[in-house]
């Protein structure tokens, strides 16, 4: 690397605003950038076109658009081929790579000294289960970036340990993800009716809504009472009607949708909730997670990887195992009824939440890329 003036050009497809994804990773990787434009002569993100994308900079990061943006499909695909045809010839110091299974750039491992992956989550056979066939080549691409990449900077210990043992020569950074930290300037209460709240990407099978809204119907009409589930956050139309097409006809009016939400009603939804829930199949680090920690909530998960890193199971929420529908009955139930245990929980939570901030983790994150360059 030239530490006289190093330059950085980042590849991810997502990005804030993107209507179809727009997850905690792009999130992330603002954030951590951000926060390193002092050290960088210039930072360069190159990510996938959305209709009405453009370039420009942000925050001292300048954001290019690759590819067409005519539909999801078209610009996953766009992108991929014109993001790797661009690595080969890129001559910045350092390629950073928000990894993804469905936008690989493969043409960074024959830029080994440059380049460097960030893992938000490892997907593995959930791309062979959620598109079939299909995923098959997602899988494949996956396995190759973190079978032949030197260098790895990852949010949970489950993927680096993974990383470790599909790579034994890549180097890897344990890194984690932080929170708006406003948030924990907020007045914890519990709105009238209460309200179950779950706030991410409408990533059905990601997420595990369809297991969220089944376990919310299944709860004992006396349990439940005049509680209302809230889903929101980022959603594309199309996403939206899939996830409406779960709720059953009956329940039309406890359970509302909430798609792509302001910052500012997204705090007033974490202030005011009765607990956070989030029955993620995997997760990389659940972001929504810890913001409702740090607006002193307690959170209901399952032990996907990086929950397991972000939540503290007992101290700041619960967790349940994956997929498993009747334990996800059983503890929403508990934490409804119980509202002792999610007080505990939610002061609990603001201390345990307080540990991560944005600053820090991106200071460790620079310093490892130093020495390791």
């Amino acid at each position: 690397m030239n530490r006289a003036s190093p330059r950085l050009s980042y590849y991810s497809y997502d990005s804030q605003g993107n209507p179809w994804l727009s997850g905690g990773g792009a999130l992330r990787d603002f954030e951590i950038l951000k926060r390193q434009r002092d050290s960088w002569s210039g930072i360069v993100v190159w990510t996938g076109r959305y209709p009405g994308f453009r370039d420009g900079e942000r925050d001292g990061i300048l954001f290019r658009g690759l590819g067409s943006g005519r539909s999801y499909l078209i610009s996953r695909l766009s992108f991929t081929l014109l993001a790797n045809l661009r690595l080969l010839f890129d001559r910045a110091d350092a390629l950073g790579n928000s990894v993804s299974a469905y936008a690989p750039m493969l043409a960074g491992l024959l830029r080994p000294g440059r380049f460097y992956l960030v893992a938000h989550h490892y997907v593995g056979a959930h791309s062979r289960k959620k598109y079939s066939l299909m995923g098959m080549g997602a899988w494949l691409c996956e396995w190759m970036l973190f079978r032949f990449s030197r260098r790895l900077i990852v949010s949970n210990a489950k993927v680096a340990a993974r990383a470790k043992a599909m790579n034994p020569r890549i180097k890897v950074l344990q890194s984690q993800n932080g929170f708006d930290p406003g948030l924990m300037q907020v007045t914890p209460e519990e709105a009238s009716p209460p309200f179950i709240l779950f706030l991410g990407r409408f990533d059905i099978y990601m997420k595990g809504l369809d297991l969220l809204v089944a376990a919310f119907a299944g709860l004992d009409p006396s349990v439940r009472g005049d509680t209302i589930l809230v889903l929101a956050g980022a959603a594309s139309p199309e996403a939206l009607a899939a996830v409406r097409k779960l709720v059953p006809r009956d329940l039309e009016e406890r359970i509302r949708l909430a798609p792509n939400v302001p910052d500012a009603e997204k705090r007033e939804m974490l202030r005011t909730c009765l607990f956070f829930c989030s029955p993620s199949r995997f997760e990389g680090w659940g972001i929504a997670a810890l913001e409702a920690n740090a607006s002193g909530k307690a959170v209901l998960v399952t032990r996907a990887d990086g929950f397991l890193d972000s939540i503290k199971e007992g101290y700041s929420g619960l967790m349940v195992p994956v997929a498993d529908g009747q334990a996800l009955v059983v503890s929403l139930g508990r934490l409804i009824e119980d509202g002792a245990l999610r007080r505990e929980l939610g002061r609990n939570a603001r201390q345990w939440a307080s540990r991560f901030t944005w600053d820090g983790i991106a200071a460790r994150e620079r310093a490892w890329l130093e020495e390791q360059s």
